[in-house]
């Protein structure tokens, strides 16, 4: 069943683990066992195995007694390692950062904890966030799991490609390219990266996932190692659109709850028109907007390292 339920959207996972069908546990114990599966991709810098175990215990807890935190609790999530994390080494990909352990939590990640949400570890990019190929950083390469798709292999590579095989495989794009990895590899349900000039939709494309930038401001880059300040804004990384518009709306919803703690509904209002009025500018300036339609339709994909 765990192993099934990893193709599962956020939506029909969440509600699994509310009915008591699988247990985050297990949704942990499945995807810590496929990232090692998949150790040749090199997705993942830092696997926190213990601290996610210990996280989807707490999970399993909360959901025993009613009352889990969100719907994103008890679900395996991956971040890109530019964001700080708390007693998690963040090294963007570079020997400069080594041994770097942040004392505080990105504001973006501590809203994914505060969610429940399960950290399984820091994806590999290119170094500080600078290239487009995911194949500069300190950690080697990201290999594009499409490269060991039963698809490809078919159409494009008639000979069989080797887990150890060092040529003929794919770049994911970057620099967010670990993080679009993990996700297209099934290793985690989202994962956060990071865009200043498509870092996060590049990588998207390239690994068949789902990726969004948020309107800069809209999302909080504090916690975030910048690249370039104004232009940095965290991204979401997903299988489905549902996913993103999950993801983003639990970020937003958190932050007008913040908002409401000061008591003060007009500033709530005004957050509200000032979102509203940019985006109907936006689409003003564009001309034309595309309509995203909410289904969550996650295409079967079989890898050569699945059984």
């Amino acid at each position: 069943m765990p192993g099934k339920m990893l193709r599962s959207s956020l939506r029909e996972i969440s509600a699994a683990l509310k009915k008591g069908h699988v247990s985050s546990t297990e949704l942990c114990q499945k995807c810590l066992s496929l990232i090692k599966t998949t150790k040749f991709l090199n997705a993942y810098i830092t696997v926190t195995e213990d601290t996610a175990l210990k996280q989807a215990q707490a999970s399993d807890e909360r959901y025993r007694q009613g009352q889990p935190l969100g719907d994103l609790d008890g679900i395996p999530v991956a971040v890109k390692d530019n964001f700080s994390t708390a007693g998690i080494e963040t090294t963007c990909a570079s020997k400069m950062l080594k041994g770097y352990i942040p004392p505080y939590n990105a504001t973006v990640v501590q809203k994914l904890l505060d969610q429940g949400a399960v950290l399984l570890g820091k994806t590999n990019l290119d170094e500080f966030a600078m290239g487009s190929g995911s194949t500069d950083g300190a950690f080697g390469p990201v290999r594009n799991p499409w490269s060991y798709s039963r698809q490809y292999r078919e159409k494009c590579a008639p000979t069989s490609l080797a887990q150890h095989d060092d040529t003929g495989w794919l770049i994911t794009g970057g620099s967010s390219g670990g993080s679009a990895a993990a996700v297209s590899s099934f290793t985690c349900f989202a994962a956060l990266g990071s865009d200043t000039g498509g870092s996060t939709r590049n990588p998207a494309s390239l690994c068949g996932v789902v990726g969004l930038k948020p309107s800069y401001g809209l999302i909080s880059r504090y916690g975030l190692i910048p690249l370039v300040n104004s232009m940095d804004v965290p991204g979401i990384l997903t299988r489905c659109v549902d996913d993103a518009a999950a993801m983003l709306g639990t970020t937003i919803i958190c932050f007008l709850r913040r908002l409401s703690q000061v008591k003060s509904s007009l500033a709530v209002l005004f957050f509200l028109l000032c979102h509203v009025l940019f985006h109907f500018f936006q689409v003003f300036l564009v001309g034309t907007t595309q309509k995203i339609q909410p289904q969550c339709k996650i295409p079967f994909v079989h890898f050569s390292y699945q059984t």
